[in-house]
């Protein structure tokens, strides 16, 4: 079974919504009873889906490496209203 890569964009009530990666524009929701790890908004994932449940692992470099590089377009922002 293959993997794909979500970004934990938010939780609404008791589910979880991750927008699949790179182009975050489907969503998957699922409910906070089926997540067997802790996950927190930013954090990029894989998700299996073998029709009776989902496999969620985190993928906490990616995830640095995202933080780091909106960090970085944040400050160039910020530098260039100074």
């Amino acid at each position: 079974m293959n993997y794909d890569k979500y970004t934990l964009d938010r939780f609404d009530g008791d589910y979880a919504i991750f927008l699949k990666r790179p182009e975050e524009m489907e969503q998957l929701l699922i409910h906070r009873d089926e997540i067997s790890i802790e996950v927190k908004e930013g954090d990029i994932v894989n998700i299996q889906d073998d029709g009776f449940a989902y496999t969620i692992k985190l993928l906490p470099e990616e995830t640095a490496d995202q933080k780091q590089r909106v960090n970085n377009l944040l400050e160039q922002l910020r530098s260039k209203h100074e």
